[in-house]
C-alpha cells in the first residue's frame, strides 16, 4: 500500500487469490499493514521482481484486524485466548507464541476490543487495532 506522505514503505506478504477483474482478495490477517484487513480487495500491480503489490483497496470487506502482543513468555499463554476468540468467530493468524494478529467481522469488533482493553488493563497483553479509518464501502 502506498506510504504515509514522509514515510518509509513497508511491505508485508499475505496470501491473496487474483480476481477476475485484476483485483486480488486478501485471504490472510495482516500482522503489519494498517488499513487493510482479511477479505478486502486490493487494487494491485506488478513489481519489477513480478510480484502483485496491493496499491489501494477497491471494496472493504468490513473486517477488523487487532494485533497482539502477549506479557508472558508461557510458550502456550496464547492458545486460551486464541480460542475464546475462535470460538467467537474471529481468525487468527500466530505470528508467534507471544504476537498474533486477530480478524473479526464488524458485528463482533466492539465485542474484541472490549475484551482486549480489560486484558491490557489487568496487564497481560497490549494490543492494537489496525484500521486507522472507518470502513468504507464503494
Amino acid at each position: 500500500m502506498p506510504p504515509e506522505p514522509d514515510a518509509e514503505p513497508s511491505w508485508e506478504g499475505l496470501r491473496g487469490r487474483l480476481e477476475p477483474d485484476g483485483t486480488a482478495t486478501v485471504l490472510a490477517v495482516p500482522a503489519y499493514l494498517y488499513d487493510v484487513n482479511y477479505g478486502d480487495r486490493v487494487t494491485v500491480k506488478r513489481s519489477d521482481e513480478n510480484a502483485l503489490v496491493a496499491t489501494g483497496i477497491h471494496h472493504d470487506a468490513l473486517n477488523f484486524t487487532f494485533r497482539v502482543l502477549l506479557k508472558s513468555d508461557d510458550a502456550n499463554a496464547w492458545r486460551p485466548l486464541a480460542t475464546e476468540l475462535a470460538e467467537l468467530g474471529c481468525l487468527l493468524d500466530v505470528i508467534s507464541p507471544r504476537f498474533f494478529a486477530i480478524s473479526c467481522g464488524e458485528p463482533l469488533a466492539q465485542e474484541v476490543a472490549d475484551r482486549l482493553l480489560a486484558l491490557q488493563h489487568d496487564g497481560d497483553l497490549h494490543y492494537e487495532t489496525g484500521r486507522t479509518r472507518l470502513p468504507t464501502q464503494k
